[in-house]
C-alpha cells in the first residue's frame, strides 16, 4: 500500500499514469505522515544536487509537483500482526532507502510468517 498526501483525484491519476498494482490511499491532512515522524521542509545542499544529477543520467525526469512539495516521504514495513518491522524517514530531497534492503526486510517476514510458531 502505498499512502500519498494530495486529492483523491491525485491519486487516481498517479494510479493510472504509472500503472500501480497494489492500494492507493491518500492522506491530505498529512496525519500519517506525522506519526510516521516524516520530516515536511526542503533541505538544499550539494548532496541533493548530485542526487538530481544522478536522477537525471537514469533517465528520472521529475514532473509537475503535485501536493505538498516539501513533504518528505519514506518507507514503513508493517507486518500482519501491526508490528513495524522497518522505517525510514527520508531526510530531504534524494534521501531514499534501498530498495533491497526493504526486500530483505519483506522476505524475512514472509519466511518468519510460513514458518511453523512452537
Amino acid at each position: 500500500m502505498a499512502v500519498g498526501h494530495g486529492t483523491a483525484a491525485m491519486a487516481r491519476d498517479f494510479v493510472d499514469q504509472f500503472d500501480v498494482t497494489f492500494e492507493v490511499v491518500t492522506d491530505p491532512g498529512r496525519e500519517t505522515y506525522r506519526l510516521a515522524g516524516m520530516q515536511r521542509g526542503m533541505k538544499l545542499g550539494l548532496d541533493v544536487l548530485k542526487a538530481g544529477v544522478r536522477a537525471f543520467k537514469r533517465g528520472h525526469v521529475q514532473g509537475r509537483t503535485k501536493g505538498d512539495a516539501f513533504q518528505q516521504g519514506g518507507v514503513l514495513v508493517v507486518g500482519t500482526n501491526g508490528e513495524l518491522l522497518f522505517a525510514h524517514a527520508d531526510g530531504g530531497p534524494g534521501d531514499h532507502v534501498e530498495p533491497d534492503q526493504v526486500l530483505e526486510v519483506l522476505r524475512a517476514a514472509a519466511g518468519s510468517a510460513s514458518s511453523p510458531s512452537g
